[in-house]
């Protein structure tokens, strides 16, 4: 049976602090890339001495604040520009040092409005000393985890936390197991004789109202966006159709810092929360950072007291693939009414069908790994079908500036990596071809942008596949030999699924020239998703 808890009043968010529009203008439909103030074009930087002034203006979608970059030199450090929505009076920047891979970050002082070191009460989470708020009390009487779960989801009433890890207060001799409710995270019972005299014989505090807990589970890619969608899509249909404070009141984001926050991501967490067009997003609790991503996930969380229980008073968790849940929406509308939502955070008209699919290609680049070895040729070949346009992003590039370009695109080509976590945002009638690496099958990771562009209904997907190992460059040398001759059905292992993120890729020319001329005829047409599909190349 579901949890039922009365609603509680949500706080208003509005903007106290100076704003920027996130662009001069948002009038016309097919636009050149124009960034945000901050944010340079696409696979650059802007760069200025001076943080720009936040200063007023009006637009019809989401405002935003925006610095530029900012080099100094006499530091040995770099200021990253900070621009989209955050955290209500939690504005930060990334601060990069040369020859360090670890960051450090600053905040925007509201009153001062300048930056600065010290991180403001905003950023930490709010929490009472026992015996919590005034006027609060325990949720039927008893501070003892009760919690409800159903196929996608969980919801705990009095979820505690203490020392980097979560547990259930279980009074009574009856014995529970621990329940692992993503890959990565587990809920461990506290088994007591009586739940009272615990809670009474330790310091606690109490985190009132309703909590999101959420665990990025492929926190080593803390950077690959397209997983986010696997989290968010479940996420948000739960939200619909569930007794739960939405925006939530604080949403607890595991495994990750608050680099990996980017515009995108903040973006899309807002629409997932439903977060109004003139509020802020609640505050995102995160742990404290190391350079290290296996020591990231038994970090403490970023201003709790280690020798202090913490009782989340009611917290939602969804579970992921490996617990039992899904990683798409629950249903194609919510998909299309998300995707809607995104195009009006910016101002932007809601994807609609268009008399033609227009004759614009974009393919996306990649300059770190998954490049295509043979990218001239492949580029001669796409300038036989359209318009190319090239386009490469980057963590300062805004969700803004990728939206006018999938407004334009009618084909949208680009190898399996975290650049296609744009394609579900594709108008209606686009098609997306995608280049997939050797051995790329485990759980299902070949086909999880399909399964997203899938649930929009109205974009068609195909790929093209390497097979073979003359199609696969290893960029590290060991990959090569330890896992280069496996068959595709033998690499389940993480060492070989990670091996093969590692990789450059030699596309067939020929096969894809093919593929493109049997499917482009169709997409030029305006034919059905559903009539123009073809099987999935398999591996």
């Amino acid at each position: 049976m579901e949890l039922r808890m009365p609603r509680r009043r949500a706080a208003s968010a509005w903007a106290l602090l100076a704003l920027v529009v996130l662009s001069e203008c948002l009038v016309a439909p097919a636009l050149a890339l124009a960034p945000p103030s901050g944010a340079g074009p696409a696979g650059n930087t802007a760069t200025s001495p001076q943080a720009a002034g936040p200063g007023a203006a009006s637009v019809t979608g989401r405002r935003v604040f925006a610095s530029q970059l900012e080099r100094d030199n006499a530091r040995n450090r770099t200021y990253q520009p900070s621009f989209g929505l955050f955290p209500k009076g939690c504005r930060w920047r990334t601060v990069t040092h040369d020859n360090s891979s670890s960051v450090t970050y600053q905040y925007w002082d509201f009153q001062a409005e300048t930056w600065g070191d010290e991180r403001p009460a905003a950023c930490v989470p709010t929490s009472y000393p026992a015996p919590g708020p005034p006027g609060w009390r325990w949720n039927n009487d008893t501070p003892r985890t009760e919690v409800t779960c159903q196929t996608s989801h969980c919801v705990y009433t009095n979820m505690y936390y203490n020392n980097g890890r979560w547990y259930a207060l279980v009074d009574g001799e009856l014995y529970i197991p621990s329940w692992r409710f993503s890959r990565n995270q587990e809920v461990v019972p506290f088994h007591v004789l009586d739940a009272k005299e615990f809670i009474d014989s330790v310091k606690y505090q109490v985190v009132p109202g309703d909590t999101i807990l959420f665990d990025f589970i492929f926190f080593i890619h803390p950077t690959a966006i397209g997983h986010w969608w696997e989290m968010l899509g479940p996420l948000y249909s739960i939200l619909k159709t569930i007794n739960f404070k939405r925006p939530c009141d604080q949403f607890v984001l595991l495994h990750l810092g608050r680099q990996h926050l980017l515009e995108w991501v903040r973006a899309m967490i807002a629409v997932t929360l439903g977060v109004g067009l003139d509020d802020e997003l609640p505050p995102v609790l995160v742990q404290e950072e190391t350079d290290n991503a296996w020591n990231q996930i038994t970090q403490q969380l970023s201003g709790f007291a280690r020798d202090t229980w913490y009782v989340f008073e009611r917290v939602l968790i969804v579970k992921d693939l490996a617990t039992g849940g899904g990683r798409v929406f629950h249903t194609f509308d919510d998909a299309r009414e998300f995707r809607g939502l995104i195009y009006r955070q910016y101002g932007l008209p809601p994807p609609a069908p268009r008399p033609q699919v227009p004759r614009v290609i974009t393919f996306q680049r990649k300059r770190a790994n998954r490049r295509i070895v043979n990218e001239p040729e492949f580029v001669e070949l796409l300038k036989q079908y359209g318009e190319l346009k090239i386009v490469e992003y980057g963590s300062n590039s805004s969700l803004y500036e990728q939206l006018l370009q999938m407004r334009e695109t009618g084909v949208y080509i680009s190898v399996h990596t975290s650049n296609l976590a744009n394609a579900p945002l594709l108008q209606p009638g686009s098609a997306v071809f995608e280049i997939i690496q050797r051995n790329w099958m485990w759980n299902g990771l070949d086909r999880s942008f399909k399964d997203q562009t899938h649930m929009m209904v109205d974009i068609h997907h195909y790929a093209w596949r390497a097979k073979y190992i003359n199609q696969t460059v290893y960029l590290n040398e060991r990959d090569f030999h330890k896992v280069g001759h496996w068959p595709a059905g033998q690499c389940g292992t993480e060492e070989c699924v990670e091996a093969h993120t590692n990789v450059d890729v030699i596309v067939d020319l020929a096969e894809f020239k093919a593929l493109l001329d049997d499917r482009l005829p169709h997409v030029w047409a305006g034919e059905g998703v559903q009539q123009a599909s073809i099987p999935w190349p398999d591996w």
